[in-house]
């Protein structure tokens, strides 16, 4: 089920779901929403988090912190919202929407290079392979640090954008690195958080 925590979801129409872990959330995550928004004319981009992610395991900071995060980020850009669903896999989070939405909603799912290239070679196991699964939603690619190849198995459901290269080495991983690492991170984190932020990364153990 989703939950929305920030915004007003809409039921139909092009919406963009760009899902990830955000820890934590960066500026290259905003500038692929606001580009793929701009380019492909969808009516809302949507930050999305899921509770159980297969690709990644995130202890601290919290779930509920960064959810609270996602919803202060979506307030501030008008028509844009932020919600949680229980899991993480893309068409599952398709899924989760499409019970949400009404017959005319058409998902496009956002995402980064790097995480297009994890998606279609994540190892699905018994479920439908990353082509099938592509008959549920259009998948929007930002360059980031190189252009995405799309297989010729995904066809024509593939967008692809540019993204300016100053976003290229901007990654949360990037950011908790050196924020750890006593170097320059503020620019990598939206200002409406960056405070909360370097606060959480800073912490003693994390």
């Amino acid at each position: 089920m989703v939950r929305p925590v920030g915004g007003r979801l809409l039921r139909k129409g092009r919406i963009g779901l760009l899902p990830a872990a955000y820890s934590p959330p960066t500026v290259a995550h905003l500038a692929l929403g606001e580009t793929a928004q701009r380019v492909l004319g969808l009516r809302q981009v949507v930050l999305v988090m899921a509770r159980s992610m297969p690709h990644k395991r995130i202890q601290r900071p919290g779930f509920d912190e960064r959810l609270e995060w996602l919803a202060r980020l979506a307030a501030s850009r008008p028509g844009w919202a932020a919600c949680s669903c229980p899991t993480g896999l893309v068409v599952e989070v398709v899924d989760a929407f499409r019970a949400h939405g009404d017959p005319g909603f058409v998902p496009f799912v956002i995402a980064g290079r790097d995480a297009a290239e994890r998606w279609v070679a994540w190892d699905y196991g018994s479920g439908e392979p990353f082509a099938a699964q592509l008959r549920k939603f259009r998948l929007a690619v930002g360059s980031r640090a190189g252009g995405f190849q799309p297989p010729r198995a995904l066809g024509g459901r593939v967008h692809t954008f540019e993204m300016a290269a100053a976003y290229g080495g901007i990654s949360s991983s990037a950011a908790r690195e050196a924020i750890r690492g006593g170097d320059p991170w503020r620019h990598m984190v939206p200002e409406e958080i960056r405070d909360e932020v370097g606060e959480a990364y800073s912490r003693r153990g994390r």
